[in-house]
């Protein structure tokens, strides 16, 4: 049976003794109370983002200022040229006299967050402050899956306020953008929750694998971009050690050239066994969240499975083991897995084979080879792992003289792989292919070239 969309909302509904809720973007319309946050705020509001290109939060924003509201920004200019809008926003601001420091040292500012302190709530999650990320096109049907809370826990709420500050008066990565005349502290300098993860400072990969490998019950896995490969390692070892796991991915990161170890991580799993689906809808799956059941810990922030979120990057996650929580995600989980809305959210994992290799020497139609110290070169292209060298005097170059050669993929356009060629006869003509291959084992072959031996 279909549920209804008000049953959906009930059941996604946080503690009503409490203000802190989750907002599930494919269905709810959740600027809407995040807008209203900003217009309530009587005391400060600080903002850190990757980027904004939403005009709704920059005129809000612009208004509270205007209205005698504090308002600091942390911003990050480095996402202008590839998030049209965001250079705009920050004009937007810096032209209504806003405070702004931004990010210069080591990776970027990946936070997604408000903090309203009047109000005692912070919004973060995995959501940038863009057109769809808080709004669904058609309800389970169009819209970006993200991770969007918010918070009143006092241990929580002056957490961010502790980094907020932190960062503000960081002048070796943070510099003056425009209209800074203090960088001094707000708040009182707060103890950090322990249940908060705030790289670089702290190892985001460390703490999400330990909990993973010392999951004896279940995990659940909702993963935007997948590149470290301890990752990918750690879920294996948990599936072979009999642990159910299920992992959710997204297929614009798998086949995104600019991020193809995403491939090779996703093709790992899928080739270990670990029960996989991905993104069915139109949109965007672009979570973090991993559930640890035996832990009984949710843990979700702005943290994919990469080096750079690792330790490099401004980042927030949050393990926490408040029950609701960790219900509500459970919930949203299988309901994309199982489809249970009657739409069409999530379907299997489907591996894809890579592209062919391309012959680049020795030349098709070569004579006068060396018999000995002979080079097959190619270009094996981004989604390659393995490769099958076949080789033979038959001119389909059926037999395989070395199999499964792992040589990785060419990250460039001008990366190619080789093997060299054990002796070969005098005065024959020897036909080539290259059989590629992926971490799934998916493959494809390239073109037959022939190339004759001298004496």
């Amino acid at each position: 049976m279909v549920a209804s969309a008000v049953a959906i909302a009930a059941l996604f509904a946080a503690p009503s003794a409490s203000a802190e809720s989750l907002c599930d973007s494919s269905f709810q319309n959740c600027r809407t109370h995040l807008v209203s946050l900003i217009d309530t705020e009587q005391v400060e509001i600080d903002v850190g983002f990757w980027f904004m290109t939403d005009s709704t939060y920059v005129s809000h924003i612009i208004a509270r200022k205007n209205a005698g509201v504090a308002v600091r920004l942390i911003v990050d200019p480095r996402a202008n040229p590839t998030y049209t809008g965001n250079a705009d926003s920050l004009n937007s601001f810096q032209s209504a006299g806003i405070p702004m420091v931004k990010k210069v040292g080591g990776g970027i500012m990946h936070f997604k967050m408000m903090l309203f302190a009047g109000q005692e709530t912070v919004e973060f999650g995995s959501a940038n402050y863009g057109l769809d990320e808080f709004i669904p096109g058609i309800a389970y049907r169009q819209y970006d899956s993200e991770t969007i809370f918010f918070e009143d826990d006092p241990a929580i709420v002056d957490s961010f306020k502790r980094k907020f500050d932190d960062l503000w008066v960081d002048s070796t990565n943070y510099t003056a953008y425009a209209n800074v005349t203090s960088r001094a502290r707000s708040y009182p300098t707060y103890t950090i929750s322990a249940d908060l993860n705030l790289p670089p400072v702290q190892s985001f990969s460390t703490r999400v694998i330990n909990l993973e490998n010392s999951e004896t019950v279940r995990l659940d896995v909702d993963m935007y971009r997948i590149t470290q490969q301890s990752h990918s390692d750690a879920i294996i070892a948990a599936h072979k050690r009999g642990v159910p796991v299920r992992y959710m991915g997204e297929m614009h990161e798998y086949r995104n050239a600019d991020r193809l170890w995403v491939a090779y991580s996703m093709d790992r799993m899928y080739y270990a066994g670990v029960p996989m689906r991905v993104r069915a809808s139109a949109g965007l799956n672009h979570e973090k969240l991993v559930l640890y059941y035996g832990h009984g810990i949710a843990m979700f922030g702005s943290s994919n499975f990469t080096k750079p979120s690792d330790n490099y990057q401004q980042e927030h996650n949050y393990f926490t083991t408040k029950s609701w929580i960790f219900q509500w995600f459970e919930d949203q989980f299988n309901r994309k897995w199982n489809n249970t809305t009657g739409n069409v959210e999530t379907t299997a994992f489907v591996p894809q084979p890579p592209t062919a290799p391309v012959n680049v020497s020795v030349a098709n139609g070569a004579t006068g080879v060396a018999t000995t110290g002979t080079k097959l070169t190619w270009y094996g292209g981004p989604w390659g792992i393995y490769y099958d060298v076949h080789l033979s005097t038959e001119s389909t170059a059926s037999t395989v003289i070395a199999a499964n050669l792992n040589l990785g993929p060419s990250q460039t356009k001008s990366q190619h792989q080789s093997y060299t060629l054990p002796t070969l006869a005098p005065h024959t003509t020897y036909y080539w292919r290259i059989v590629s291959k992926t971490a799934a084992f998916q493959s494809k072959s390239g073109s037959v070239w022939s190339f004759t031996t001298g004496s």
